[in-house]
C-alpha cells in the first residue's frame, strides 16, 4: 500500500508540473496495483481530459464514481465534459443536481451550473448558480470571472468590471481575464 502512495504522490507531482505524459504512466501503474482506487481512475479521467481524449475521459469518471459514488471530483469533471464536450446538458444537469444533494456546499458544482445556465442563455439562473459558489468559495477566481462573463452578456459592464477586478487580484496571472478587461474597457 505504501509503495502505491508513493507512485500516486509522484504522478499528481508530474501531473501538477504539466508533465502529463509521465503522470499518465504512473497511474496507469496504480491501476495494475489497485483496480478499486477512484481517485486514480479520476485522475486518469482528468488527463484525458486534457489531452482531448473525452471518451476515455468519461468512461474513467464514470468508472470512478461507480467505484465511489460520492466521488464529487469525478462528477463535477464528467458533467463538465458532458456541458462542454458532449452537449449533453440533461445528463450534466443529473450529475449536478445529485452532487448537490450529497454535499451542498460543493462551490464548484454550483459554478458548473451557473455555466451551463450561461451556456443556454439563462442569465438570470446563471448568476443565481454563481453567486452561490462566490458564497460557498469567495477565494476561488474562476467564479468571479464566469459572473463577469454573465454580466458581459446581460450588458452590465460596471459588474463585469466589479468581479473581472476580483478575479485578477485572487490570481494576477489569469491573463484571460486581464484581456477581458482591456476589451469591456
Amino acid at each position: 500500500m505504501h509503495e502505491i502512495i508513493e507512485i500516486a504522490t509522484k504522478a499528481n507531482e508530474l501531473f501538477a508540473q504539466g508533465n502529463y505524459t509521465e503522470a499518465l504512466k504512473l497511474y496507469y501503474l496504480v491501476l495494475s496495483k489497485d483496480l478499486n482506487n477512484s481517485t486514480n481512475y479520476c485522475n486518469i479521467g482528468i488527463t484525458y481530459e486534457i489531452f482531448s481524449e473525452y471518451e476515455l475521459a468519461i468512461a474513467f469518471y464514470k468508472k470512478a464514481i461507480d467505484l465511489n459514488t460520492k466521488n464529487i471530483r469525478a462528477m463535477n469533471n464528467l458533467a463538465r465534459v458532458y456541458i462542454d464536450v458532449a452537449k449533453d446538458y440533461d445528463t450534466a444537469i443529473k450529475y449536478l443536481d445529485y452532487i448537490i444533494k450529497i454535499s451542498p456546499n460543493d462551490a464548484e458544482a454550483y459554478n458548473t451550473y451557473g455555466n451551463l445556465h450561461c451556456i443556454k442563455n439563462e442569465y438570470k439562473m446563471a448568476e443565481t448558480y454563481l453567486k452561490k459558489s462566490i458564497f460557498l468559495d469567495d477565494k476561488f477566481f474562476k467564479n468571479y470571472y464566469d459572473i463577469a462573463n454573465v454580466y458581459i452578456q446581460t450588458g452590465d459592464m460596471q459588474k463585469a468590471e466589479e468581479n473581472l477586478q476580483k478575479c485578477i487580484e485572487l490570481n494576477p496571472n489569469f491573463e484571460t481575464a486581464k484581456e477581458l478587461m482591456q476589451k469591456i474597457k
